[in-house]
Parts: C-alpha cells; sequence; structure tokens
C-alpha cells in the first residue's frame, strides 16, 4: 500500500471505476439491508404462525376434553334420571295405595256424617213432638227416646269428627305422597333434559375441535411456507454479503488502500502519522464530527476514527517532498542499534 498525497486520494475518489465500484457497494448494502428485514419478518411470521399452530392444537385438545366432560356428565345425569324414574314408580305405588285408603276413609266418614245428620234430624224432630205433645204418657216416652237419641247423636259426632280427624291424616299423607311423585318426576325430567343438552355440547365441542385441528394444520403449512421463504431470504443475504465482501476485498488492489467497516483509509504521504479516511456513507452523528459520504478526513494513527478531522477550509495540502516518508512507505521503519 502507498502513501498518496492529498491530490492523488481526491483524483481516486473521482475516477469512474471508483464511482462504479462505491455506487455498486451501496447498492449491494441497501439490498441486504432490505433482505435482512425481510428474512426478519418472514422467522417473525414463522414463530407466529407456529405461536398460533401450538395455541389453536391446545384449543382444539382442550374441546376434546370438554366434549368428553360433557358426554360423561350426560351418562351421570342419564343413570340419575333412571335412578329417580325407577324411584318414582315405587312413590306413585304408594301413592295410589294411600289415595284408596284416603278414599275408603272419606267413605266412612261420609257415612258417619250421613248417620249423625239423620240422628241429629231426629232429635229435633222428637223435640219438636214433645213440645206440642198434649199426653202426659206420650210425652214421657218421647222423652225417653229422644234421651236415647241425644246419646246416639253425641256417639254418631265423635265418630264422624274421629273419622275427619283420620280422613284429613290419610289425605295430608296422600297430597304429600303425590308431591314427593311430582318432585320425582320433576327431577327426573331436569336430568333428562341435562342429558339431551350435554349431548349436543358435547357435539359442537367435537365439531369446535374439528375445525381448531383444522386450523392448527393450516397455520402449520403456513409455517413451513414462510420458513421456506426465511431460508430463501437467508441464502439471499448470504450472497449479498459475501458479493460485498468481494466488492470491498477489491479495494485494496482498485485504489490502493485499507477497508474498514465504515471508512477507506490511504496512509497520507505530507505526514507519516496521519492518515486519509474517506467515509462510505453519511454520519450525521457518532463521531466527533459530522460526516459525508465520499469527503477526504485526517485521522491520526493512534486514534483512529475516535477522533476526525476535516480538511482546511481551502481544501489544500502543501505537498512537500520528504524523502524520509517514501522510505517509510518503501523499505519500512530503520531498526535502531544500540549505541
Amino acid at each position: 500500500m502507498k502513501a498518496l498525497w492529498l491530490r492523488e486520494v481526491q483524483a481516486v475518489l473521482e475516477r469512474e471505476d471508483f464511482l462504479k465500484w462505491w455506487q455498486s457497494l451501496v447498492d449491494l448494502e441497501q439490498k441486504l439491508l432490505a433482505v435482512w428485514s425481510r428474512h426478519d419478518e418472514f422467522l417473525a411470521q414463522v414463530n407466529l404462525m407456529d405461536f398460533r399452530a401450538e395455541f389453536t392444537q391446545k384449543n382444539a385438545i382442550d374441546s376434546l376434553y370438554l366434549a368428553g366432560e360433557y358426554e360423561d356428565t350426560a351418562a351421570q345425569l342419564l343413570a340419575e334420571a333412571s335412578e329417580i324414574e325407577n324411584k318414582s314408580y315405587e312413590a306413585a305405588a304408594h301413592f295410589e295405595s294411600q289415595r284408596i285408603s284416603a278414599s275408603d276413609v272419606f267413605s266412612r266418614m261420609g257415612a258417619v256424617e250421613n248417620n249423625f245428620l239423620s240422628a241429629q234430624t231426629e232429635v229435633r224432630g222428637l223435640g219438636d213432638s214433645i213440645k206440642s205433645e198434649k199426653d202426659r204418657e206420650r210425652g214421657e216416652e218421647l222423652r225417653n227416646l229422644l234421651k236415647k237419641k241425644e246419646a246416639e247423636q253425641m256417639r254418631l259426632e265423635n265418630e264422624f269428627r274421629e273419622a275427619a280427624v283420620l280422613y284429613e291424616r290419610e289425605n295430608s299423607r296422600k297430597i304429600s305422597l303425590w308431591e314427593e311423585v311430582e318432585q320425582m318426576w320433576a327431577r327426573s325430567l331436569e336430568r333428562n333434559l341435562g342429558v339431551s343438552e350435554r349431548r349436543v355440547k358435547s357435539k359442537r365441542a367435537r365439531r369446535e375441535a374439528e375445525r381448531l385441528f383444522k386450523e392448527a394444520e393450516q397455520h402449520k403449512r403456513s409455517s413451513k411456507t414462510l420458513q421456506a421463504e426465511a431460508n430463501e431470504a437467508d441464502q439471499k443475504k448470504k450472497d449479498i454479503q459475501q458479493a460485498i465482501e468481494d466488492l470491498r476485498t477489491s479495494s485494496k488492489r482498485l485504489f490502493g488502500c485499507l477497508i474498514g467497516e465504515e471508512f477507506l483509509y490511504w496512509p497520507r504521504r505530507e505526514n507519516i502519522n496521519e492518515v486519509y479516511c474517506v467515509p462510505i456513507h453519511d454520519h450525521a452523528e457518532d463521531f466527533n464530527i459530522e460526516l459525508r459520504a465520499k469527503n477526504v478526513y485526517f485521522i491520526s494513527r493512534q486514534r483512529g476514527v475516535e477522533f476526525i478531522e476535516p480538511l482546511p477550509p481551502t481544501g489544500e495540502v502543501p505537498e512537500e517532498e520528504d524523502a524520509r516518508i517514501d522510505d517509510f512507505f518503501q523499505r519500512g521503519r530503520p531498526e535502531h542499534t544500540a549505541p
């Protein structure tokens, strides 16, 4: 690598092959950024599709479990309904027996009530007869008969009251048994309706599971397609990176310079401790001054681009010949011997 005067560096920067080289590098780097961004977007989409596939498949499995739970609940409700229905038959039989018993008690009560009312009518009639009877002996007979009828009336009244109490008790038991039968029928109906609901929900859950499994497969296929596109973008990215590397490597041969990550360097012939540097891109910040692409700047060998100096305002640098500079770049630094 040969040290150059400023005018020689500027001449290189104005050459057509350099401008073409620089434009090719800029274009390739822009393409690399675009491909890199597309590759990252594909990878993000792949991760998203993988997550959706996994999440959707998990929901599908949950739907299957839910369908199974509905079916288990339906079977349990059906068993409960059958058990309640069997018990309701027994309860209905008890009710029918109690209904017959209550009807018998009601019939006996009706007969006792009829006898009581008849006795009551006779007592009332005897009382009227006694009042209207003029014959003493006949009146005495009627009074004796009245006493008997009153005693019979009282006995029949007590029998009627006992029969009424018995009927009330038996009828209440009958009503209670019927309410028990109705409650059993209601519980059995509730469980049977619950069975049908659970079966419908189970079918719905299975349909949802099938839909989710299909959706998960679609996400997996989309993920594979995106992964293929990401791989293609990654290969293209590597090709562009290789092209950029080849282009950067060629700069030393074409322009006699060193190339860094963001700068081209030429040793400065005017001063062996300084280097000309040329930014490949614009830099508004990150450096101590604002930099423009393809402009020439000074840097020292020790600090490098940590401190960059612009050219003098006139843009001219004295080109004093110094044989020591030529010797330095042609033969290298002289060895010092001990005195």
